[in-house]
């Protein structure tokens, strides 16, 4: 009996409503990242069934490939969408057609075929992101599968139907296509593979991702944890009652915060570069690279980096204000680390996302769901300004500023008042201050 009791008083204790509402709401924002990601898988499963070509040779031959590749793409539930291209300035031509990617079969593809000779075809490319799923969508290694495949189909057929097949001929068929590629971000565009690229920026833009959410992870924490546990050793209501103004107090704390969170970062950022170092340097020599990725705006200045800067110091300050008010609706020390659980999940959702997915792709209701996170921006900055969306970047910042505005002044209102003291979660908290003195 007096085991049931205790096991029940402390199940209790641990199992209040605050533990079960944040089980909930974490719940709830898993199946929401998972519904995100979900779709975005879904959608590339059926866009990779699709293909968009503009045929410049228009022999029989090629005929003869397209309406191979029709009748492998109904078998997908895909289908073949034939364009016409007027230029060679591929980003104008992409954003005329509404297309993500164009498969170009070039004058001279049959000659080259009929000759036994690897014939080119070339795979242009819109790079709109840098997560992981935009680009597969129109990845070029299943546009060349698809490709190979059926023109080994139509070759094995016109030589059948000619008689048998010569030993150059066998050896064409083993691989009779190579895809010469060109990525468009933008309105530049440059004869490089955009997988290469997407690696290349992937291993050198996730430094401001990771740096920003140890960021917010540390400074939360730490703000949080100074305000739930003076308030519980009861040195925070000693604290107020000195003769310094309470606005110098938690102008400090913060302040305190923000530098060691500062610190923490340039340790992290240190330790990325040397990672992310060694990552690309084990891709080879990828100095042939850094030309292309210049001319296509995917390094950043000192001046973008500022701007990256200015968003990733709002989203500190945010999550410093709301620590704050969390802080005082700590009533002990188990409930002040569930407390923090709010703050994680808003900073690992758009963190993950980012990397995985292009937010700005998915559908609306989650995407202004994840845009309702003030963190989202801050991660999405970086990505926002390589690729030219500034007029999303702009929109981020002053919905963070207007959202700093409204977190601070509720921050200001609770520490410049006794609800400091008396504020909690699952349960009222006896105060010194009961009696009524206050200061």
């Amino acid at each position: 009996m007096k085991f049931y009791s205790l096991f029940r008083k402390e199940l209790k204790e641990m199992l209040s409503a605050q533990t079960i509402v944040t089980m909930i709401v974490s719940v709830v924002v898993l199946i929401m990242a998972g519904q995100a990601m979900s779709g975005a898988i879904s959608e590339s499963a059926e866009e990779s069934a699709n293909l968009t070509i503009c045929d410049k040779d228009g022999t029989d031959f090629t005929k003869s490939v397209i309406a191979t590749l029709e009748t492998m793409a109904k078998e997908s539930d895909g289908k073949i969408k034939i364009v016409d291209i007027n230029s060679d300035n591929y980003a104008d031509e992409l954003k005329r057609l509404d297309e993500d990617s164009v498969v170009i079969i070039p004058e001279g593809f049959t000659s080259k075929v009929q000759n036994h000779e690897k014939a080119k075809l070339e795979f242009v490319q819109r790079m709109t992101s840098l997560a992981t799923m935009s680009n597969l969508n129109t990845g070029s290694d299943a546009a060349l599968s698809v490709i190979q495949q059926a023109v080994k189909s139509t070759i094995y057929q016109d030589k059948l139907s000619s008689g048998a097949i010569t030993e150059p001929e066998m050896n064409q068929l083993e691989d009779p296509v190579e895809l010469e590629e060109t990525t468009v971000v933008g309105d530049k565009s440059d004869k490089v593979s955009s997988s290469i690229l997407i690696s290349l920026c992937s291993a050198q833009g996730m430094v401001v991702p990771i740096i920003m959410f140890v960021l917010i992870m540390f400074s939360a924490q730490m703000i949080l944890s100074a305000i739930s546990t003076e308030k519980i050793d009861k040195t925070l209501e000693t604290l107020l009652s000195a003769p310094v103004s309470r606005l110098s107090v938690l102008t400090s704390k913060m302040l305190a915060a923000g530098i060691v969170a500062a610190l923490q970062a340039v340790v992290y950022m240190f330790g990325m570069s040397k990672m992310t170092g060694s990552l690309t340097g084990g891709m080879g020599d990828t100095s042939k690279y850094d030309a292309a990725m210049e001319s296509l705006g995917l390094t950043m200045s000192v001046g973008q980096y500022a701007l990256v800067g200015v968003q990733m110091f709002l989203s500190i300050l945010i999550a410093l204000s709301i620590s704050l008010v969390l802080g005082a609706l700590a009533k002990d020390a188990k409930s002040a680390q569930t407390l923090l659980l709010p703050i994680t999940f808003s900073a690992m959702i758009p963190y993950l996302l980012s990397m995985i997915i292009d937010i700005k792709t998915v559908s609306p209701i989650i995407r202004y769901i994840v845009y309702a996170i003030p963190f989202t921006h801050t991660f999405m900055s970086s990505e926002n300004i390589m690729f030219s969306n500034y007029s999303l970047y702009i929109g981020g910042l002053c919905y963070q500023v207007v959202l700093l505005a409204v977190c601070m002044t509720i921050a200001l209102r609770i520490f410049m008042s006794d609800r400091i003291f008396t504020m909690s979660i699952g349960g009222k908290k006896k105060s010194f201050f009961k009696s009524g003195r206050s200061y």
